[in-house]
């Protein structure tokens, strides 16, 4: 019985520890319940995707030009994901984490 339960906590760690690599493209700019707010450059052109961090697809896509803003804003108490003129508020909730990831044209 033991074993089983080894195995279970070990499967479970490797889902949790997964995150962000299970997702293609490069990471961006990342955000992080309770942590700081960030924003950066798209460091070129190309397709920028979010994703909570258990996500497997991405929640949406944008193309940028490099130069525009990218990463999360702070506003009243919500936290919304920016990508050039367009930001979606996110469901901060359950989910403890998102990122921009840059998929390549």
């Amino acid at each position: 019985m033991s074993r089983i339960l080894c195995s279970v906590v070990v499967a479970l760690g490797m889902l949790m520890f997964v995150g962000c690599g299970a997702q293609p493209g490069t990471n961006v700019v990342k955000y992080e319940k309770g942590g700081l707010v960030r924003m950066t450059e798209a460091p070129k052109d190309a397709t920028y995707a979010l994703y909570g961090r258990s996500d497997m697809s991405a929640q949406i896509k944008y193309t940028l030009t490099k130069g525009d803003k990218i990463g999360f804003v702070e506003e009243a108490g919500k936290v919304y994901a920016v990508a050039g003129t367009h930001k979606d508020e996110l469901k901060i909730g359950t989910m403890t984490g998102y990122y921009w990831k840059m998929q390549d044209k």
